[in-house]
């Protein structure tokens, strides 16, 4: 298939350099945390609309439109408060805030940039009122209720005391009936703005509680997937997908493994005579004994009822039977339950060493037979094959 020539003049490499060029620059500007991104790049955005916002003072300014030295004094602040938080954020010292995002303080900032607006913009004030819900829907995403409720409360007093004044100074460009509309419009739009902040944050708390919980959840299902619900121990499935992984290393050159076959002594005696609470208690006891005398490189898994399977990697020159009596020395001086005094856990294990090739069932198959091999004689005892 014929591909496309790349346009004349174009260089591969020129373009992954001219790329890789502008990613540094982005990583320089916004940093690589993601989080502190997103904050900047919002602060970016609003900076976007400062800058549309004193282009337009300054064209107004020129055309005699508005009063040169408010014009002057607004720019310098919305200058200053821009780098202000640019700083905050890209030193990272807002992590250290309750809301990271600074929305609550740049929204303020701005509400009172946006009020000095309103104040000497002359003729065309009533164009900044747009500004005031176009904050509030700006902070609304990260502020929490009681900051949404302030910042309201703090936009209307503002604009509120603005129109008194200028209407009072200035009566002939904010005539008092436009100003009480003007008033009235913004004391509704702004706290149905700050209300939708409010099912905002309650939906966003609520999303996060439900994550959680499924996440708890998915734990929970891929815990019992692979774990036996009474000893805590993994079930068959996972502890035989262990023992393949074993194999398939032991194939690449890695360590050979032993595989041991443990059935507890006259189990269905204790269940019959004790019941089965006792017999479960029974069970526990042989499951936490073997976590804590086996070394941390055995697996043990209940491979069914009261058997046990426990793989065993070779470590020269020890012998993997040496656990295995560690482990039955130790359950023979620990109690097995506490409701049913002098009752012990016994068990006879079978032990088999995996063969490079063989499928591990072949494997536990002997295991299986040196194991009831130790029960033919006299059970409480390791036989390998």
């Amino acid at each position: 298939m014929n591909r496309e020539p790349l346009a004349l003049g174009t260089d591969p490499g020129s373009m992954a350099g001219a790329h890789s060029s502008r990613q540094r620059l982005a990583d320089l500007v916004l940093t690589t945390n993601y989080r502190q991104r997103r904050c900047l790049r919002m602060l970016l955005l609003t900076a976007m609309v400062y800058g549309v916002c004193v282009a337009l003072m300054a064209y107004g300014a020129v055309e005699g439109i508005f009063e040169l030295l408010p014009v002057y004094w607004l720019s310098v602040l919305i200058l200053l408060s821009t780098l202000l938080f640019y700083g905050i954020i890209r030193s990272g010292l807002n992590l250290r805030a309750d809301e990271p995002t600074l929305a609550f303080p740049q929204a303020l900032v701005a509400q009172s940039l946006a009020a000095g607006a309103y104040a000497f913009s002359g003729p065309v004030h009533p164009a900044v009122l747009m500004l005031f819900p176009l904050i509030m829907v700006f902070g609304m995403f990260d502020m929490k209720v009681r900051h949404a409720r302030i910042l309201t409360a703090y936009s209307i007093a503002i604009v509120g005391a603005l129109i008194l004044w200028r209407v009072n100074e200035r009566p002939d460009i904010y005539p008092a009936r436009l100003e009480l509309i003007y008033f009235v419009m913004l004391a509704t739009v702004l706290p149905a703005i700050s209300q939708l902040s409010v099912l905002l944050s309650t939906m966003r708390r609520r999303l996060k509680t439900q994550k959680a919980e499924l996440e708890k959840a998915m734990l929970h299902i891929q815990d019992m997937a692979t774990h036996d619900e009474l000893t805590g121990l993994s079930n068959r499935r996972h502890i035989l997908d262990q023992l393949n992984q074993y194999a398939l290393r032991q194939a690449r050159g890695g360590p050979s493994f032993y595989v041991a076959l443990a059935d507890l002594d006259h189990f269905k005696r204790i269940n019959d005579v004790h019941g089965h609470a006792v017999g479960d208690e029974a069970l526990l006891t042989f499951a936490r004994q073997a976590l804590e005398q086996l070394r941390n490189t055995d697996a043990i898994g209940r491979w069914g009822g009261e058997e046990f399977l426990l793989l065993m990697p070779e470590t020269p020159p020890g012998d993997p039977n040496v656990g295995l009596e560690r482990l039955r020395a130790n359950l023979a001086s620990c109690e097995a339950s506490d409701s049913v005094a002098g009752l012990h856990v016994l068990f006879s294990a079978g032990l088999s060493r995996y063969r490079d090739g063989e499928a591990v069932e072949a494997t536990i198959e002997r295991a299986d037979r040196a194991m009831y091999a130790a029960k033919a004689a006299g059970r409480n005892r390791t036989v390998a094959l």
